[in-house]
């Protein structure tokens, strides 16, 4: 693992966000919409079910926003929303 793998997945363990199975199952299988930057947006809802933070939610949403290159995406960003 790299320093950016490392960084990426510590970051995206604190929003909950810690695999990168979620991230390759909205950029697959999500919706798709354009975003800032000449960037890409990938939206997926998810069946959650759990307690995050003392809180009960019943879904969560993984927004992730990429870019073209080298033919494949690269992840820029990952924002987890629970609902």
């Amino acid at each position: 693992m790299n320093h950016c793998e490392a960084t990426l997945s510590r970051d995206c363990s604190d929003v909950g966000a810690r695999s990168n199975r979620g991230r390759g199952r909205t950029i697959r299988e999500g919706e798709q919409f354009p975003a800032k930057f000449a960037r890409q947006g990938f939206r997926r809802n998810f069946p959650f079910k759990a307690l995050w933070r003392g809180r009960r939610y019943h879904m969560k949403q993984v927004e992730v926003f990429a870019t073209w290159e080298d033919d494949d995406w690269m992840v820029i960003s990952v924002i987890v929303k629970y609902f």
